[in-house]
Formats: structure tokens, sequence, C-alpha cells
């Protein structure tokens, strides 16, 4: 089993309606803040730990590798600000916010899923922290986690 990262917390979206959540994810990295963005967002590195990527510009389809992830995602770039921030849209309706800042050696990503029904971030919370992991691996050169490993974090997400 690869160890895994600490856990995403549930939140509540105070501004949106129907009493919506967000899930809320921090990483730290010994990576300069170029390298941290090119691997969140150049093909050629996310099909190394997410999955294939076709499109161009603001429109993408993700085929995700590997895991619980159905697809094929299709992504809409709402915003780009590299290497600092980037806001998307995952099928239409799962806002995305990525947020990269660099402090010294170490690059902080703040990762957060908008508009996430709290019957869902159950399922959704392991799956954002899986790749998040994934990612992690790719960064630092080891060995991929398997979803096998997170299918328990349902109860964590709740």
């Amino acid at each position: 089993m690869t160890t895994m990262s600490m856990l995403g917390e549930v939140r509540p979206e105070h501004d949106c309606p129907d009493d919506l959540v967000l899930l809320h994810y921090l990483r730290s990295f010994r990576h300069p803040v170029l390298e941290v963005w090119a691997a969140c967002t150049e093909p050629r590195q996310l099909v190394r730990w997410f999955g294939a990527v076709s499109g161009t510009g603001t429109d993408l389809v993700i085929e995700p590798d590997d895991g619980p992830v159905p697809g094929p995602l299709t992504v809409h770039v709402d915003h780009c600000s590299a290497p600092n921030e980037l806001h998307a849209r995952i099928d239409g309706d799962g806002a995305l916010e990525l947020r990269l800042s660099q402090v010294g050696v170490v690059t902080n990503l703040e990762l957060v899923r908008r508009h996430v029904h709290p019957e869902q971030a159950a399922t959704i919370g392991p799956r954002w922290q899986y790749l998040l992991d994934r990612f992690t691996a790719y960064l630092n050169t080891q060995p991929m986690p398997q979803w096998r490993d997170y299918t328990d974090l349902a109860t964590e997400y709740r």
C-alpha cells in the first residue's frame, strides 16, 4: 500500500443554494511552481498520472487512466492565470478551482471542488484524494497508489 496524504475537508458552501458543500484539499511540494503547474496542465504530463487529454484551448476531454473516475470527462476552462490559478467545469456542473503559490522552495497547491451535493461528497471526496495522491507520486517519481486503498474513505467525507 502506498502512503496516503491527509484527507480533504468537506465545508459548507455559503454562497450557494441548496445546502451544497465544497471539498477542499491542500498539498505542498518541494518543486518550483512552474514545474507543478506544468504537471497539472500539460497533456504530455497529465497522461502520466490522470489520463489521455484531447482537445485544445478551453475545451478538453480527459480519458481517465485508472481508478474510480468515470470517463470520459469533459472539461471547460473558465479562467486561467498561469502558473497560479485555474477555474474549470467538469462535465458541465462540477466547478473546480486550482491555486498554486510558491513560498521559498515550496509550492502550495489548493484544490477546491465546488457545488457538491452533500450525499455525493462520500463518493467524490476519495476520488480527488486519490487523484491528488497520484499527482504527488508522479511529481516525486514514486509508485502510483492503487484505488483499492481508498475505497474505505467514503465515511471520512460525510
